[in-house]
């Protein structure tokens, strides 16, 4: 109880002493206690995602098995990496965000700056740079924020995240002076000192549950963005792990928020189901990846070690076709870039697998130079996702690594490719996002 009263008064103290205020209300919001009651839809099976047996038998996909149509989007240079990309719809634009900058980006057009500018600090790093979620029916970008000032820097005073609301798309992009965090038309800041975010939409957000006695993430809360607590979800029972033993695997490996469905999926360390939330109040499981033996499990990490050759999730990525798993083994043999060096954009990952959703079965890539789907489209590199917006998927590499790696083939499907490879105007320094559908 103390701690709860703790919490509150802290809460209220921050939200004074910080810039993450809701703008447009004239009394401070007070949030209210869970409004519903969790449900866990279970109406469908749970598809099983066999790693285990996958690793067994490696096998060589084709890009074609899972898009058919594939773009070559220039999206800046290695200063400011892509960390997320959202398509426009009915436009053939993207969104970028190279943090800490966001750009609006069409092809045979240059690109654009977005009019929002923030420094690396003001955003909220605990989102792995997916800092943005955009509204297609308003054309509203919502961004997630630090709510970090120069004060609180200074002092190291703890601060409330919040999410800020961004005039419509056509203004941001006609405006003549940059809007700034502090001057955002909405802030909502979150119902949170500890907790992590983990999503968040136009109309909410989601943040992770942590055991008391473990710090270990058990569950999900949902909250409207008035900060209101909407319903609280225990996903995972038994004895957790404490964090101390942990350090080295993320709270959350990944998330991806369908804007066109307005449902978010999302899985948890230590947790082999992945799950998608249907609305505030519904969570429906819809994987289960079986590892097998190399599984992790907490009784065989004595000494706060992991040992060798467990293996877990780190990124997954989804579209109409399959499910795309990276995964790191401990001490497995390391994906590197086209160097020899490891990437220093995206998580670290040694193995690849795909579960192939028309088949129903699992497949494991092999640990070969081709490292992702042979690329039967155009001929060009060898695909693996690095993120994805929608139903699209997306992979990032520098102009010198597909100028280096790509073989010409003389064949009439890598036009496209060739005429941006030989594009002089186009730097060596320079990331191009390769998209599929």
């Amino acid at each position: 109880m103390k701690k709860h009263l703790f919490t509150v008064s802290f809460l209220s103290v921050l939200l004074l002493a910080t810039g993450c205020k809701q703008t447009k209300e004239k009394t401070r919001h007070i949030p209210t206690a869970p409004q519903m009651e969790a449900r866990i839809d279970r109406s469908e099976p749970v598809k099983i995602v066999d790693v285990e047996q996958a690793a067994g038998k490696p096998e060589a996909l084709k890009l074609s098995q899972i898009a058919s149509e594939i773009e070559y989007h220039t999206v800046g240079d290695g200063r400011f990496t892509v960390t997320q990309a959202i398509e426009l719809p009915d436009s053939n634009a993207f969104i970028t965000f190279n943090n800490p900058r966001i750009y609006y980006r069409k092809q045979g057009i240059p690109s654009k700056r977005y009019g929002f500018k923030a420094l690396a600090y003001k955003w909220n790093n605990e989102m792995n740079g997916q800092n943005m979620f955009y509204d297609k029916k308003t054309t509203r970008m919502y961004v997630a924020l630090s709510g970090k000032t120069q004060e609180t820097r200074r002092t190291g005073t703890d601060s409330i995240p919040c999410i800020g609301m961004l005039p419509p798309l056509d203004t941001m992009l006609t405006i003549e002076n940059y809007v700034f965090p502090e001057s955002l038309p909405a802030k909502y800041p979150l119902n949170t000192i500890y907790d992590k975010l983990l999503g968040f939409s136009s109309t909410g957000y989601t943040l992770c549950r942590y055991g008391e006695t473990t710090g270990e993430p058990d569950g999900i809360t949902t909250f409207n963005l008035l900060g209101d607590t909407l319903c609280k979800f225990r996903l995972k029972e038994g004895e957790l792990a404490p964090r101390t033993l942990t350090d080295n695997i993320p709270f959350f490996h990944t998330s991806y928020w369908n804007t066109g469905q307005d449902r978010m999926t999302f899985m948890m360390p230590y947790c082999d189901t992945v799950y998608q939330l249907r609305d505030p109040q519904t969570v429906a499981p819809l994987y289960a990846i079986r590892y097998g033996e190399q599984g992790l499990n907490l009784k065989e990490m004595a000494e706060a070690k992991i040992p060798k050759g467990k293996m877990w999730l780190k990124t997954f990525y989804e579209n109409p076709k399959g499910l795309f798993m990276g995964l790191y083994q401990k001490g497995g043999r390391i994906i590197a870039n086209w160097i020899g060096w490891e990437y220093d954009y995206k998580p670290t990952l040694t193995h690849q697998a795909v579960y192939l959703k028309e088949e129903g079965r699992t497949v494991m890539l092999p640990i070969d130079k081709n490292r992702g789907f042979i690329n039967d489209l155009d001929d060009g590199m060898p695909f693996w996702p690095d993120g994805q917006t929608d139903d699209c998927l997306y992979m990032l590499r520098t102009v010198t690594e597909m100028r280096e790696l790509v073989k010409r083939t003389g064949s009439p499907k890598q036009k496209k490719l060739i005429e941006l490879l030989d594009n002089p105007k186009i730097p060596e320094r320079d990331y191009v996002m390769i998209v599929v559908r």
